[in-house]
């Protein structure tokens, strides 16, 4: 969650909002502000079951003030950073970092619409890269020894994938970044990896945590969407092969017809197999989800701990904010939620 000062408050009766971009880095004191932005659209989010690493992206539609449509050679804004900032009564809060992939104009330039994604897209998948270990190791000595994949990277990870051994026996040049850091943060007990909005890339566990850092109250909620149970997931199955060795492992029980999932992945070190197989059951069970459509608290950020209460007051439970969409335009400012828990039982 974002800091803040002591007297804001995104669910004030009245709410005077806005946005503002500002340039950095080659471009720095250029700058966006909401009486330019016609509308932007923010999606961010994390992968609680750890099978797929998500980017988190922008569009924004605006007005040319800046002669972005007509970038030259000595001008081209594609590739360019910027941060973009919510404000609530005056208060901006940054919603992240981002870097321009596209940019396009549908009538020469008195309107541009920019597309930009975080260095998930931009950079991980272009940057072929590896890792490479002679024997497992844990967690915290490969990221004290950053090399290949996690080299140079501002990479945070909470203590139980700090304390997981892995295997990443693969020779350098292979692959992308991004699928690189996917299957290490698999083989470290199947944790979320995303890039905030710092640029700071996180692999964390949800499966098991509690507490919360905010909480959600029918003041800063328009719509309860829905509330369901997904299925529940019966039996995982992990397996690899390192070094000419191949292992496996499982959890749950298996029956004819049951609900199975499996995961192949070459980075697991085989004595530590059965710990992520009970991680990847116990991160396939995060099914208890809920849907809100709310005002927008631009400081709660995926990965954040929230409590949620009904319209009379009372506690629905504590979830983990999976992925929003923040939407800005003439309507205002408003954000669609997916949060994620586990079922009761099923730990």
């Amino acid at each position: 969650m974002r800091t803040v000062s002591a007297s804001y408050d995104p669910n004030a009766e009245m709410r005077d909002v806005g946005v503002k971009i500002q340039f950095l880095g080659t471009y720095s004191g250029l700058s966006l502000s909401t009486s330019d932005i016609i509308s932007m659209k923010l999606t961010e989010g994390l992968d609680v079951t750890g099978e797929s690493f998500p980017s988190r992206s922008l569009k924004i539609e605006a007005l040319d003030t800046l002669g972005l449509s007509f970038a030259s050679l000595e001008t081209d804004y594609v590739g360019a950073e910027f941060e973009a900032y919510i404000g609530i009564n005056g208060e901006y809060i940054s919603v992240g970092k981002f870097y321009i992939d596209e940019i396009d104009t549908p009538d020469l330039g008195l309107t541009v619409s920019i597309e930009a994604s975080d260095r998930v897209k931009t950079y991980m998948d272009k940057y072929m890269t590896g890792l490479y270990t002679s024997a497992s190791t844990l967690m915290s000595t490969l990221v004290a020894h950053p090399q290949g994949a996690i080299y140079g990277l501002d990479l945070y990870c909470d203590e139980g994938t700090l304390q997981a051994t892995v295997f990443p026996n693969m020779l350098t040049t292979v692959d992308s970044q991004r699928d690189v850091l996917l299957r290490l943060a698999q083989a470290a007990g199947m944790a979320s990896v995303w890039v905030d909005r710092d640029m700071t890339t996180h692999m964390e566990q949800f499966g098991e945590k509690s507490g919360y850092s905010a909480t959600l109250t029918a003041k800063g909620i328009l719509e309860y969407s829905s509330l369901k149970l997904g299925s529940h997931t019966d039996y995982v199955e992990v397996s690899g092969e390192n070094e000419g060795s191949e292992f496996g492992a499982s959890w749950g029980t298996y029956t004819r017809g049951c609900l199975a999932d499996f995961l192949d992945n070459d980075f697991i070190d085989g004595s530590f197999a059965l710990i992520v197989a009970y991680r990847y059951y116990i991160a396939k069970n995060q099914r208890f989800e809920l849907s809100l459509k709310t005002r927008c608290n631009p400081a709660i950020e995926p990965g954040d701990r929230v409590l949620v209460k009904k319209p009379n007051g009372s506690e629905i439970g504590e979830f983990t904010l999976a992925s929003q969409t923040i939407y800005f335009d003439e309507d205002g400012l408003w954000a669609n939620l997916s949060l994620c828990s586990g079922a009761p039982g099923d730990n």
